[in-house]
């Protein structure tokens, strides 16, 4: 529909007489306190404080974080990255998120001023400077103050196409929406609106939206849009979360009302929120008799991405800031209020007027909310880091050994920490092989105990003795008297020896361990402290079964998720170097490992060493990556020579289960569908299988092979059968394999322990390649 009249534009703004200038600078100014004063003061929450610790990391971390474990596409991330190189204060961090603010208002000014007249962009500026909701995102470490910017500048190509559909403003309109689209997700809804504004101008005969231009509109849009959909958004399970959880139509509804009339100043004032309503209802009206079509634009703006919220019916993850962007279209009402002012230069007292009312809601009816160290409490994200780290930097002593419950309470603490000390206490942890009883220090934030337990009594009935509670703020320090446990002593042989690091029972019984801590979950894991700095762990036992060789099994369990993550084990006999076990890089999905080490001579010490460095390249939520890379526990099986070893060979073995004895008898158990041995062979040679089993499934039978030639087949075996094979085998140049394959197994066609998951096929007693005489 044409509109009735167009608009003849003011002056520019540049040229404004001294008295709207002085005017502009004093909202500036009104805003600027607002907006910068005790900036660095209040703690960042969980949202805010998660940008740091994820910029932090090198790019291809950022990248990874954002496809997986966030909420927004990548640009604000790494725009903080930048920040950070900076300064890292809260002051500066959010500064650039304060000054987009001060821009805002600016642009207020400047744009609808162009568009318009002054009075319309000076009441503008003047209503968005005085906006609680403004004031209260664009302090804080959130993409929110950008996309406002850049949303006034979208909002008026667009606005200024509708009256002159030129190509230039809209592929400024496009180009601006592409850095939207980086910067969050919202975008799409608003990117949605705008196509529908420019579908209903279109008009036959080139009187409104070309179809040409459409077309472009939908191409430059979708050039962008389809890449940061299915490259960012599609892969992470946080943002496929808002498809999920849906709530009713009337849930979703209240809060979309709720959180529209934060749009009207945030602080629930009923008469503010009705003196601004009305204003802003003026200023629609007046829009409306003088460019119906720009206002229904905006109401487009404003009422289509509600929809689409309200039919998606999401509330995961929807919060008053997904609307702030409203606070530009409710401004520009507010501006043309102006026009129905009997005079020009009234409105300069109103602008004025709506930034000093606003700028005293916030600091002096509102204090609280803004310029204290506990404003930006969240009701989820309860503990207050700042404060937090505070009050632990004096409370906790160097040296002293701490575990926590919550990796990323410690994540955040720790950033205010690593500036409140000069050894941040989380991440200096040693403990030396001669260190006795000690203290050991239990930090659990807010009603978080980990597996530990879901209520207090929980955890101390699982952790034990606690000698000292100690309330700091919302958190809990616990002490519980560590009584180290000695060296484990072999008596005899067979040995066994199974250690865990659950806490607390992981600082009783590791020998030493350096830049290392517990995560009391998934039944416990010993982390690094730090990324790219090595951590170490030690356990010892002492050997008194005699001088013979032994065979020792290691079945070492751990988790290597992270990109270059390295783990490495090794075994320490005496005061010899370290022999390797292994080396797991990440990304290693096997999560055990079983090796076995044949000791000829004698020896009296045994240590088991780990030394891992967690790689800062895959992401996971909690502000940090540590949890990529975790030592669980393992299984040492010490056996005599002549049952399980292979003389002079490396043999890697699959479908095996671990050495396992009691006081009749020691054996492996074969696991379905089969049993493999292979090893490498630098020339031909002859060997002998030496295989030696009892059968536990009746009518069992298996075939064994080695190099795809069927050296035996035994059939139909009794329940209770016990045989003995020599099979010779013709080893070859390279890689050979020994394959025994089964006819049943546990789980399978049977089920003789139906507790027990493992395949168990064949019980042997002895396995193992002898080179032929």
């Amino acid at each position: 529909m044409p509109q009735p009249t167009t608009p003849s534009p003011a002056s520019p703004p540049t040229a404004a007489p001294w008295p709207w200038r002085v005017t502009l600078w004093a909202i500036l100014g009104l805003a600027a306190w607002t907006r910068l004063y005790h900036l660095g003061v209040p703690s960042m929450w969980w949202d805010e404080i998660l940008v740091p610790l994820t910029a932090r990391f090198p790019v291809a971390y950022i990248l990874d974080f954002v496809r997986h474990c966030e909420m927004h596409p990548p640009l604000y991330h790494l725009f903080i990255k930048l920040v950070e190189a900076a300064g890292t204060s809260d002051f500066a961090l959010r500064l650039p998120s304060a000054l987009c603010g001060l821009a805002a208002i600016y642009a207020c000014w400047r744009l609808f001023s162009d568009l318009y007249d002054r009075p319309t962009g000076l009441v503008a500026a003047g209503f968005l400077a005085g906006s609680a909701m403004q004031v209260w995102h664009v302090r804080q470490v959130r993409p929110y103050a950008i996309l406002t910017l850049l949303f006034i500048f979208s909002l008026y190509f667009l606005l200024r196409f509708l009256r002159r559909p030129q190509w230039d403003d809209l592929w400024r309109l496009a180009a601006v929406n592409a850095v939207l689209f980086l910067l969050h997700y919202f975008t799409f809804q608003i990117a949605f609106a705008e196509g529908v504004v420019l579908l209903l101008s279109w008009r036959p005969g080139g009187r409104g939206t070309t179809t040409g231009q459409l077309a472009a509109f939908a191409g430059a849009t979708l050039a962008v849009a389809a890449p940061v959909f299915f490259f960012f958004f599609l892969p992470s399970q946080t943002t496929l979360s808002i498809f999920s959880d849906k709530a009713g139509f009337a849930a979703i509804g209240r809060l979309i009302a709720e959180y529209a009339a934060m749009v009207l100043w945030s602080h629930d004032d009923a008469a503010m929120r009705l003196a601004m309503g009305a204003l802003v209802l003026a200023g629609a009206v007046a829009m409306a008799r003088r460019v119906p079509r720009e206002l229904a634009a905006c109401l487009l703006l404003v009422v289509v991405p509600a929809a689409v919220l309200f039919c998606m019916r999401k509330t995961a993850y929807f919060s008053p800031r997904h609307f702030l962007y409203m606070t530009v279209p409710a401004a520009l009402f507010a501006g043309q209020a102006a026009r129905l002012l009997p005079r020009q230069w009234l409105a300069l007292p109103l602008a004025l007027a709506l930034a000093a009312l606003g700028t005293a809601g916030v600091v002096f009816g509102h204090p609280e909310a803004y310029y204290e160290a506990t404003s930006y409490r969240h009701p989820v994200f309860v503990t207050d880091f700042k404060p937090m780290a505070r009050e632990l930097a004096w409370r906790l002593r160097p040296g002293q050994v701490v575990a926590s419950s919550d990796p990323g309470t410690v994540n955040a603490v720790s950033w205010y920490l690593d500036r409140f000390t000069s050894e941040n206490p989380f991440k200096v942890q040693h403990l030396g092989a001669s260190s006795g009883d000690f203290a050991l220090t239990f930090f659990a934030p807010y009603n978080t105990w980990g597996h530990l337990g879901k209520t207090e009594a929980e955890f101390v009935a699982a952790v034990g003795p606690i000698d000292k509670v100690e309330q700091v703020l919302n958190a809990r320090l616990y002490e519980l008297p560590i009584r180290r446990e000695p060296a484990p002593v072999v008596d005899a042989v067979p040995f066994h020896l199974r250690r865990r690091a659950a806490f607390p029972d992981f600082y009783r019984q590791a020998a030493s361990f350096a830049r290392m801590t517990v995560n009391p979950y998934w039944g416990g894991e010993a982390l690094a402290t730090e990324n790219d700095r090595p951590a170490s762990l030690e356990y010892r036992l002492e050997n008194a079964a005699g001088d013979a060789p032994q065979l020792l099994q290691w079945v070492i369990e751990y988790k290597n998720e992270g990109k270059g993550s390295t783990m490495a084990f090794s075994a320490v006999f005496d005061d010899e170097e370290p022999a390797p076990l292994f080396t797991s890089t990440g990304p290693d999905p096997a999560g055990s490992r079983t090796v076995n080490i044949v000791r000829d001579r004698p020896y009296r010490r045994l240590a088991l060493r780990l030394t891992t460095v967690c790689a800062p390249y895959t992401a996971r939520y909690p502000g940090g990556n540590l949890e990529t890379a975790a030592f669980r526990g393992f299984d040492l099986e010490i056996a005599p020579v002549g049952l399980f070893d292979s003389p002079g060979l490396a043999v890697r073995e699959e479908g095996l289960g671990k050495i396992e004895h009691n006081e009749a008898n020691l054996w492996r158990w074969g696991l379905g569908p089969k049993s493999e041995l292979r090893f490498e062979l630098p020339r031909d040679g002859r060997y002998i299988l030496e295989c030696d089993f009892a059968n536990v499934i009746p009518g069992q039978s298996l075939a064994v092979a080695a190099n795809g030639e069927v050296l035996a087949v035994v059939s139909d075996m009794a329940a209770d059968a016990v045989k003995s094979l020599r099979l010779p085998i013709n080893g070859r140049k390279g890689t050979n394999a020994v394959a025994i394959a089964y006819g049943d197994w546990n789980q399978g066609k049977t089920s003789f322990a139906p507790t027990d998951l493992r395949p168990m096929a064949l019980f042997f007693r002895k396995l193992r390649l002898v080179p032929a005489p």
